[in-house]
């Protein structure tokens, strides 16, 4: 889209305003000689600021340069306090509430505890409409949503409210008032993003082949989690252990009544759980036919020996209790998760105040050190046995050097990896790196053949790097994390830069071409270009201020407004002193009298 509007808008440009100025701009007046009158464009105050100060910049333009290297410098360590996002929230008028019950409650207790949700929720300020969803998430309703598996112990409770604005105050509310109403589950609040959102925010993975080894590496990742006072809705897809009655099969019985343990497995689960034996139609609706045993028969454990069991042998159906010595009550995993063939546990949290990237920072490392991570085989460094290897590493470090897995010392077959926000910020940030450097080289190419010189390409590019500053400056008196849209708004800045670069190499050419020496071409061009680039990068500024109000673009919006404003403040500066210490152009003094009233003069 933004590619077509630019080539139509272009071609308005260079067929629309000449027609239009021919058509409405008059011609320079006449005196009584017949001669036209001549008056210098730039001879006001302004430009003669701007011509004298850029005039001491050439003069000085290593001490110039120093300064605008310093700037950039201090750009780049104060880029590290701003904070890192990737999504932001968005402004739909809607929010859910995930319930997790524990594993084993039935799905009649979870649409009871439920219903009293419903009414604590309902009678409250701004809440229009509530959708209950139970035993797992509806079909896809939005499209970056991808619905919850189906669970027993599972709700998601959607609240439709009159402005998006009251979902900020109204999750405390909710979440405190919740957490008293349904102390046994473990509740979690969440606004929607303008983003891809599975899980929660900070999400943790860990690989083994034993189950009970995996279950307590994530009780240590758990505990680090639950001791810092910012994380909530801690949990694991792992869910706690369900109480099982196993049968214990007698095997000679078994054998001579013709019986194996999937016969009884079948069995039991037709008596109990029931059987599928066909579908009724009720208008648009398909319900199951359950065949099963009656319900006081069911709940009652000690009428579990009286199961009817077919004998093939006997030909006849027998009770169970002939073919099994007892049923054990045992605990087992109601759920074992695997990715790429490998058994996990994922840990799901999210933070109480503040950015998911703070509390990644701080939980980090010290989720690092508790597991035992090899950074040294991640980083390829090798430590000694007193070497603290997270000591010079902190958070955002670890993040440049992530990678899917990393193995924990002295724990043949195990692993860890992150996931969550921080996945989807390093898979997007990769995805767009392996791109940028061909369409750089591309946009390299193009100034190449265009001014056929490998200095002007050196000084329009080096202008480029500028823009980092005003993005900082911006993003840290605003107070915006800098996230997936803010990253787009400073890819964008590029070609922005570039523009106002290009067109003021254009006109010092063009001056020079002239006859003119090199200094006063250098100034006369940047005087004549003062108002041209300036207006361009105004005129986009404007543009972006609206975009302050929305809540997904606001990143992008600062960016670059800022990061165009002050790359276009020093742009005006810098492209001149750059093209004179290429060129190996000297400082002349004109003694301040323009050029074109020198030439009048003469």
């Amino acid at each position: 889209m933004i590619l077509f509007s630019l080539m139509l808008s272009w071609v308005t440009a260079v067929t629309c305003t000449p027609l239009l100025c021919k058509s409405f701009l008059k011609g320079k007046s006449r005196g009584k000689s017949g001669v036209e009158e001549t008056k210098d464009p730039y001879g006001g105050k302004f430009y003669q600021i701007y011509r004298s100060f850029l005039s001491g910049c050439i003069r000085q333009r290593w001490v110039t340069m120093a300064v605008v290297a310093a700037c950039f410098v201090g750009a780049l360590i104060g880029f590290g306090s701003v904070k890192q996002s990737f999504f932001p929230d968005s402004t739909r008028p809607q929010f859910y509430v995930d319930f997790w019950f524990p594993e084993g409650a039935s799905i009649e207790e979870t649409t009871s505890q439920m219903a009293r949700v419903e009414e604590k929720l309902k009678t409250m300020e701004g809440v229009e409409h509530l959708t209950t969803q139970i035993g797992g998430g509806s079909p896809r309703f939005l499209l970056t949503y991808t619905p919850e598996n189906p669970y027993y112990s599972f709700a998601r409770l959607l609240i439709d409210v009159d402005d998006y604005k009251r979902i900020a105050g109204m999750k405390d509310e909710i979440r405190e008032q919740l957490k008293t109403l349904l102390p046994q589950a473990v509740i979690q609040v969440r606004q929607f993003v303008n983003g891809s959102s599975t899980g929660g925010k900070i999400q943790l993975r860990i690989y083994g082949p034993d189950q009970k080894v995996l279950r307590r590496l994530a009780a240590k990742a758990e505990g680090i989690m639950l001791d810092d006072p910012a994380t909530e809705y801690v949990r694991n897809e792992a869910r706690n252990m369900v109480k099982v009655l196993r049968p214990q099969m007698a095997d000679v019985q078994a054998r001579r009544a013709g019986i194996d343990r999937p016969d009884l497995a079948r069995a039991i689960e037709s008596a109990v759980e029931g059987t599928r034996t066909g579908v009724y139609r009720e208008e648009d609706e398909l319900l199951p036919i359950v065949a099963r045993l009656p319900e006081t028969e069911r709940v009652d454990l000690d009428n579990l020996g009286a199961i009817p069991v077919w004998s093939p042998a006997a030909q006849k159906m027998i009770s169970a209790d002939q073919v099994v010595t007892g049923f054990d009550t045992v605990f087992e995993d109601p759920y074992i998760w695997r990715r790429n063939r490998a058994k996990m546990i994922t840990m799901h949290s999210d933070p109480l105040t503040g950015l998911p990237s703070e509390l990644f920072a701080r939980i980090k490392p010290r989720i690092e050190m508790a597991l035992n991570v090899d950074v040294g085989q991640v980083l390829g460094k090798r430590f000694g046995p007193n070497d603290d290897p997270f000591k010079d590493f902190d958070a955002k470090t670890l993040t440049v050097h992530y990678q899917d897995v990393w193995p924990l010392k002295d724990m043949q077959g195990y692993s860890m990896a992150w996931g969550g926000d921080a996945e989807s910020s390093a898979k997007a940030g990769a995805s767009l790196g392996a791109s940028i450097p061909t369409f750089f080289g591309l946009m390299i190419l193009i100034i190449i053949f265009l001014f056929n010189s490998i200095k002007k390409t050196l000084v329009i590019w080096l202008t480029v790097p500028l823009a980092i500053i005003g993005v900082t400056v911006g993003l840290l008196m605003l107070n915006q994390p800098f996230g997936f849209m803010a990253l787009l708004g400073l890819l964008s800045l590029t070609g922005m830069l570039i523009k106002n670069a290009v067109v003021l190499i254009d006109e010092i050419d063009a001056q020079l071409a002239g006859g003119k020496p090199g200094f006063e071409g250098i100034l006369d061009a940047g005087v004549s270009r003062l108002i041209p680039v300036s207006m361009a990068a105004g005129t986009t500024i404007l543009g972006m201020l609206p975009l302050l109000q929305d809540a997904f673009f606001i990143g992008m919006a600062v960016t670059i407004m800022f990061g165009l404003g002050f790359a276009t403040l020093l742009t005006l500066i810098v492209v001149p002193v750059l093209y004179a210490i290429f060129f190996r152009i000297k400082y002349e003094h004109l003694g301040g009298i323009p050029s074109e009233a020198k030439a009048s003069n003469r």
